[in-house]
Formats: C-alpha cells, sequence, structure tokens
C-alpha cells in the first residue's frame, strides 16, 4: 500500500526485504490554495465550498481532463455540488464551452450510480470523492485533483463505548497518494486546499486502525482462535493498556468471558 510505513513493517518481520512495484506516473504540479489566505482574513464568508469553485475554476483554464475532488464524506459532497452547479465557469480553452459534469462518488450510493465514472464521456468532469478514491478504486482520465486535506475517520471512545466518524486532517502519505491521482494519463495538477507549512506539520502516516477501534471483536477472535493473549501478541504498533481493559469490559458485560477472562459458554 502506498500509505503505510513500508520500513516500519521490513523491521518488524527481522528486517523483511521491501520490494516495490510502482505504476506509471507522470509528473504532478502541486499548488497550494488555503481555503483562508492572510489576505483575505477579513473575508469570514469564504469557506471550503468557495475554495473548491475557486480550484475548480483555475483548473478548468489549463486545458482539458477531469478533475477529482476529495471530501471528507456525504454531506461534504452534496454541498460543493450544488456550489460548483451553481457556478459559471470561466473556460481558458475551446475544448470546454459546456458546463462540467459533477458527479458525486461516495458509499451510500448504488452501484449504476458509481458505476457511471467507468463510463466513456465527452467534455469534462468533476468527481467529488470521499477517500474511497485515494487507494481503494482507481477513477479513469483524471488530469487534476483538488485536495480538501480531509477525511472521516472512524475512532472509538472509551468514555462513550460508541465509535465515533470524525473529520480530520489526513496524514502526509495520504496527501501524497491523493496528489498522484492526476499523474495516471499524463502530467497532472494538484491543488491542495491548506498551505505548505501545514503539510509539512502533518504526521508522515495516519494512526493504524487498531489504535482507532474498539479491541472487543480483536480479543474475542485472538481467544476463538486460540493464538494467545493480546497483551502478549507483538502487534506492529500495540494497543494501550487502557483499550485492551476496554476490551476485556466490554466482553464482561456482555457474558463473553468470566472474571479470569477465559470464554464461557455464550
Amino acid at each position: 500500500s502506498a500509505t503505510i510505513d513500508a520500513e516500519r513493517f521490513s523491521q518488524h518481520f527481522n528486517t523483511a526485504p521491501v520490494i516495490e512495484v510502482s505504476g506509471r506516473m507522470f509528473p504532478v504540479e502541486v499548488r497550494y490554495r488555503p481555503v483562508q489566505t492572510e489576505e483575505a482574513e477579513e473575508d469570514d464568508e469564504r469557506d471550503l465550498y468557495d475554495a473548491i469553485v475557486d480550484a475548480c475554476d483555475e483548473l478548468s483554464r489549463e486545458g482539458a481532463g477531469d478533475v477529482l475532488v476529495f471530501l471528507p464524506g456525504e454531506r461534504e459532497i452534496r454541498e460543493a455540488a450544488e456550489a460548483l452547479r451553481k457556478h459559471a465557469f470561466s473556460h481558458g480553452s475551446a475544448l470546454s464551452k459546456a458546463h462540467p459534469e459533477i458527479l458525486p462518488l461516495f458509499a451510500r450510493l448504488s452501484a449504476d450510480e458509481q458505476s457511471r465514472i467507468f463510463k466513456p464521456h465527452n467534455g469534462r468532469r468533476i468527481v467529488l470523492a470521499t477517500n474511497v478514491a485515494e487507494t481503494s478504486l482507481t477513477v479513469p482520465g483524471i488530469r487534476y485533483v483538488v485536495d480538501s486535506g480531509l477525511a472521516r475517520v472512524k475512532r472509538y471512545s472509551y468514555r462513550n463505548k460508541v465509535e465515533q466518524l470524525q473529520v480530520e486532517k489526513i496524514s502526509q502519505a495520504s496527501a501524497n497518494q491523493r496528489s498522484g491521482r492526476c499523474g495516471r494519463v499524463a502530467a497532472g495538477v494538484c491543488i491542495r486546499l491548506y498551505d505548505e507549512q501545514e503539510y509539512s506539520l502533518r504526521p508522515p502516516y495516519a494512526d493504524p486502525e487498531i489504535l482507532r477501534s474498539s479491541l472487543a471483536g480483536v480479543i474475542l477472535r485472538m481467544k476463538a482462535l486460540r493464538i494467545g493473549e493480546v497483551e502478549n501478541f507483538p502487534f506492529i504498533e500495540a494497543p494501550p493498556p487502557k483499550a485492551i481493559r476496554d476490551g476485556y469490559q466490554l466482553l464482561l458485560e456482555l457474558g463473553a468471558v468470566t472474571e479470569d477472562h477465559a470464554l464461557t459458554a455464550v
């Protein structure tokens, strides 16, 4: 995966060799266009959707090619789509006189609606997607990317005992993966809606899912498979003790384990 720390995996597995297989990549120009600029600090009206419209307008003058916009979730995609449909684009090329086709892409769409992005078309498309388009699938024909720098991330709350979907800033690895989406078919341009200094301050990699989830299911599966105690398992990045305690406590409340952490008949 392009978004994992391969060196850390290698060290964990006795310095196993790392073999990199890269797809063909064309050069990508990265431009930083933060939502709030120093010149526009007094203008409180400018928001993420204004920045997306401005970025797509800028890219419409670059030439032919489709645009992929990364957004955290369905609500943001719908609002961005509405803003783009209302905008009168200024075109710098005769290839794009018509208003671009706006295509949302998120998990709750039907299979037919999701498959529209793979169908041949004329003119320019602007695809509005969640991070499903970052690593899970490749949207064809993308020449330009607009990166909001945000993703909706699942995190477990030990206090509330529920999993929450929070909008968070993406890691540098995810940002690099997103920019690479527009270098598949020709030289591309990626516009990041944050500044370069903010990018440099972001963590190199995202937190692994085991640090963001309830461990109850993990503990239960490990006991069922008889692969030892979770406390002693050699995870690449071990979960904290409070997460392990929380997982056992939930299983105890459900009657899945006994006080001494043995599986029950349930």
